[in-house]
């Protein structure tokens, strides 16, 4: 899909565009429990130290600094395997944000939309077209590429650009290329973007309205 515009948002999934921050926070602890508790604990500790890096990412580091073992093909795939089996039954069940999906429907002509996030290629494209909202968007962008990628490939099509998200990783992101950036605040974002004077959305009540102001800037 393309379109002949320069405003273009971005939109993180996880905790942005779908509540399932929450789901993805538990199965990180719920796959690594076999190593048993103090260890599931430390893992869901680096997951939600490193929101919004690729899941396999993580799963590496906690291998390695964390239960102190070898990375190996299958251990990964295993840990792949467990995540998704735990995490897709809940994020089934969870619905759009009925005031952003609406947001989407209305201006999907009017901004360019993409999705960029930590989730893999392949299951973010099944999820978003589960979710049926696929054709709100000129690309969705996943795992293994970074989200630093992501943008750096939008920019070349679109002048200006906002990035919303929840993470670290989106706003460093953002900050590294110089896209004006919006924080999405959930309850695991909300004490780290407590202290920064950038825009929030707390309700999608107001998304037309922070975004409006944020475009005149």
């Amino acid at each position: 899909m393309k379109r002949k515009l320069n405003k273009a948002i971005i939109f993180d999934f996880d905790g942005v565009i779908l509540n399932s921050h929450l789901v993805k926070t538990n199965a990180f602890y719920k796959v690594f429990l076999n190593y048993g508790k103090q260890i599931a604990t430390k893992a869901k500790r680096l997951h939600l130290k490193n929101a919004g890096v690729a899941r396999i990412i993580k799963f590496k580091l906690i291998l390695k600094t964390i239960v102190k073992t070898s990375i190996t093909k299958k251990k990964i795939l295993d840990l792949q395997n467990k995540f998704s089996v735990y995490s897709k039954k809940k994020i089934e069940k969870l619905n759009i944000n009925k005031y952003l999906l609406n947001f989407l429907s209305k201006n999907h002509k009017k901004y360019n939309l993409y999705i960029s996030t930590g989730t893999s290629q392949k299951e973010i494209l099944k999820i978003v077209k589960e979710k049926k909202i696929s054709k709100y968007f000129i690309k969705v962008l996943g795992s293994p590429r970074k989200k630093v990628d992501h943008i750096k490939m939008i920019k070349k099509s679109n002048h200006k650009i906002i990035f919303i998200g929840d993470s670290k990783e989106d706003y460093i992101s953002s900050l590294n290329e110089k896209v004006f950036f919006i924080a999405k605040i959930n309850a695991e974002s909300r004490n780290y973007f407590k202290n920064k004077n950038i825009p929030k959305i707390y309700s999608y009540k107001n998304i037309k309205k922070v975004l409006g102001n944020c475009f005149k800037l």
